[in-house]
């Protein structure tokens, strides 16, 4: 592979790894505000977390294109930790909101 090309594949996966992590831990940080009954907080916090998926989603948009034209030769380890790291911090975000929904009650 390229090397500019191993590069930007990095990058890409670097993002996606930093911006869903933000996402997860708005999400237990929200969490935890709904636990204190805290819910003005824990929902100013959950949408920061979408917000940080949301653009981890779009690095990982881009990551897509570019395999489906044809420019993702090989799938590295670090990709797959990425896509890991969306599809863990897409389902504690989902969960969390409805728990914070259970504390309210």
């Amino acid at each position: 592979m390229e090397e500019n090309m191993q590069e930007k594949l990095e990058e890409i996966a670097m993002m996606i790894i930093a911006n869903s992590g933000q996402a997860r831990s708005d999400a237990f940080a929200a969490l935890q505000e709904a636990k204190k009954g805290n819910f003005e907080d824990a929902e100013k916090l959950l949408k920061e977390a979408e917000e940080s998926l949301q653009t981890a989603h779009e690095s990982h948009r881009e990551l897509l294109k570019m395999d489906a034209s044809g420019e993702v030769t090989q799938v590295s380890i670090l990709l797959c930790h990425a896509q890991d790291h969306l599809m863990g911090s897409a389902l504690a975000l989902d969960l969390i909101r409805e728990m914070t929904v259970l504390y309210q009650k």
